[in-house]
């Protein structure tokens, strides 16, 4: 249970000199831990507001706040917010480059080495039009995961970039496609993250997308699509289509 003069004590190991000399980093957090009305998510929301940096110097008192206020472990982890696109481009070949950034509710990426990102694909049932065309494993309802080449990515990075192909889970049928009317699949997209090692996974809030794949028969050549775009509710309205000529 938390006691003052014993977080004071751990805070006088840490730096017998506290604050004889100039304001530190702490004094907001001391002085609501000495009013002895605070709450968890409180001393969490202090705690976040001082550097990794300080923290290496005021460890004792750290590891005594985390002890002694019960819930505080949980709440004091670092977050990923602010979950953004940075690019999204067009490259040859037909293909869309999709590169993301994040931040740390602390200030500081170092503090989210404890993250992981991925991405979560979906699809439902091909239709009757494309089921042909497609590779075996997406005529179905079914899913995967990973971020480009690389299966996560870390939350310390800050970003991750995630490349798609223009061919996508179609199928070498495809170059015996003739038309007349044109073919799609769709798969939903979200980018995702875990803070527990890896053992859940949860949706990064306006991370949803859809990536629609297209063939079409144009000038007597096969022609493929995708669009990808950002799906509500968002903030953001984002969308990037490119194609290529068989």
């Amino acid at each position: 249970m938390f006691n003052f003069q014993a977080f004071t004590t751990a805070l006088q190991l840490d730096n017998p000199t506290y604050e004889r000399v100039k304001r530190s980093d702490l004094h907001d957090l001391v002085a609501l831990m000495s009013s002895g009305n605070f709450t968890a998510p409180q001393v969490a929301a202090e705690m976040k507001r001082i550097s990794g940096d300080k923290w290496k110097k005021y460890a004792c008192t750290r590891a005594y706040l985390i002890a002694e206020v019960p819930s505080l472990a949980a709440l004091v982890k670092a977050s990923l917010v602010n979950f953004r696109t940075q690019t999204l481009t067009a490259l040859p070949g037909g293909h869309i480059k999709h590169d993301a950034i994040w931040d740390s509710d602390s200030g500081n990426l170092q503090n989210l080495d404890h993250i992981f990102v991925r991405e979560r694909v979906s699809w439902g049932a091909a239709s009757l039009q494309a089921i042909n065309y497609l590779d075996p494993a997406y005529r179905n309802p079914g899913q995967h995961f990973g971020v480009g080449n690389a299966v996560t990515s870390s939350g310390s990075a800050g970003n991750m970039s995630d490349t798609h192909d223009v061919k996508g889970a179609w199928s070498p049928t495809i170059f015996d496609f003739a038309g007349p009317e044109k073919v799609s699949y769709l798969c939903s997209q979200v980018y995702q993250y875990s803070d527990d090692n890896r053992a859940t996974w949860h949706d990064i809030p306006n991370s949803t997308y859809e990536i629609l794949r297209t063939v079409s028969v144009e000038r007597g050549k096969i022609k493929l699509e995708i669009l990808k775009q950002s799906v509500s509710p968002s903030n953001r309205h984002e969308n990037l289509s490119n194609s290529l000529l068989l």
